[in-house]
């Protein structure tokens, strides 16, 4: 089907006679944009960053051209362009709501504090295995504009990654299943509170189609904290035996992995699908970089890449897979959040911390209140070294970040794979 035999719900529809606002010229506003003008739209982007100077402010006078906004991820409640399009009676809806009210198939959003990406990867590899079109969408970097824009089959399975960013003003994200991995303290820069980050993954929720969410643990216990309601029967067990998966041998035959293939396996018996079918795939998927992976050897010493890592959870997950003390690579710019908790449970599970960024000092100092040895580096590459020096033999050397890098880097991948340069570095000299 073309992007011009499309049926437009009405609410869209109503606004083509008039120009459509796009906040942000990132990845998400562009595929906006793409899709509107598909559809026939006219479309204006607006991007503080912009080579257009007209367009890297949005004022009343502007608001009173357009009759729709779409916004990107980025875009807060509160931030100022929204203030100014809603105070002139524009409706506002982000780029995740715009794309899932066109999509026809079913929609499956998984949303978390970690591991979300892997369990959005793995699902789409699993049906795709199976036989089924499916598409890893969202927050995972194509956004479902970006799909439907580019002509690809909207009745396909979209498994769609959902950030507490795209969540916290959906109204449209209609899914069929929701999958929350789990739930701890991040992103509080941004939601300001952990009821509120709480909130806006419940969103999601609420807007399910059904009742088929599924949900491990953490959430349950921060649920009933806050007084809220989840559907029943949802919790998911956090962990079984390989063997008894029959993932023994697979990424998934370790904790934090193997969570991740119970949380899939929940939704794949609830729509019916065959158990060995999934089991194949989870002996075929490989995660993408810079999760969880380890990436080299010097003399015994064992290197792991974790730069996705930027969150609590996501180190406490980490620490798990190693039965001695780590050399922990840390730090970074910070989201909000307890760091002298944060340092309190990972402290027994270190042999030294090495720290860097923004958070470098504020960890440091906790660490030493509780005598673990750490100390303070002004690049990647010093902290490497440092670790490779303190490391025993048979050490394992962990980045784990815990926290965001954009104090230092473009990005987590960028972060990892100046991780592997500085170890290659190391081997050179």
């Amino acid at each position: 089907m073309t992007l011009d035999t499309y049926i437009l719900p009405d609410w869209l529809s109503s606004k083509f006679d008039r120009p459509i606002a796009v906040f942000g010229g990132g990845t998400s506003g562009v595929a906006a944009s793409d899709l509107l003008l598909g559809l026939g739209a006219e479309v204006e982007i607006f991007d503080e960053r912009g080579e257009d100077a007209s367009r890297r402010g949005f004022s009343p006078e502007d608001a009173e051209r357009f009759g729709l906004a779409v916004s990107s991820p980025g875009f807060a409640v509160g931030h100022a362009w929204l203030r100014v399009a809603q105070e002139a009676g524009l409706e506002v809806v982000p780029e995740s709501d715009l794309g899932a009210s066109l999509w026809a198939g079913p929609i499956i959003g998984i949303t978390g504090t970690n591991g979300k990406t892997t369990l959005t990867e793995f699902l789409a590899h699993a049906f795709a295995s199976a036989g089924m079109e499916a598409f890893a969408c969202g927050n995972i970097g194509t956004p479902m504009s970006r799909l439907l824009a580019d002509g690809r089959n909207r009745e396909a399975i979209a498994v769609c990654e959902v950030s507490s960013f795209q969540a916290e003003q959906a109204r449209r994200l209609r899914a069929d299943y929701v999958l929350w991995t789990n739930f701890d303290e991040d992103h509080l820069d941004r939601h300001g509170s952990l009821r509120s980050y709480f909130e806006s993954k419940l969103r999601l929720v609420e807007l399910l189609r059904g009742e088929d969410a599924f949900y491990d643990a953490s959430v349950l216990e921060h649920a009933k904290a806050f007084g809220l309601e989840l559907p029943q029967g949802g919790l998911v067990e956090a962990n079984r035996p390989p063997e008894e998966l029959g993932v023994s041998g697979t990424l998934f035959e370790c904790l934090p992995e193997r969570s991740t293939y119970l949380m899939a396996r929940a939704l794949w018996l609830r729509m019916k699908l065959a158990e060995d079918e999934l089991i194949e795939a989870a002996n075929t998927f490989q995660k993408s970089p810079h999760r969880m992976e380890l990436i080299d050897n010097i003399g015994g010493t064992l290197f792991w890449d974790d730069s996705k890592a930027t969150n609590f959870h996501a180190v406490y997950g980490a620490l798990e897979r190693f039965e001695r003390p780590v050399v922990w690579i840390g730090g970074g710019k910070d989201k909000g959040g307890d760091v002298e908790r944060f340092v309190r449970r990972i402290a027994p599970s270190l042999h030294s911390a090495h720290l860097l960024g923004q958070t470098a000092s504020r960890l440091a100092e906790a660490f030493s209140e509780l005598g673990v040895a750490a100390r303070v580096y002004e690049s990647l590459d010093d902290a490497t070294a440092g670790a490779l020096q303190a490391a025993e033999s048979g050490s394992n050397i962990l980045l784990s970040p815990g926290f965001a890098s954009l104090d230092m880097f473009e990005g987590y991948s960028q972060r990892g794979e100046a991780f592997g340069k500085a170890i290659n570095n190391l081997k050179e000299q």
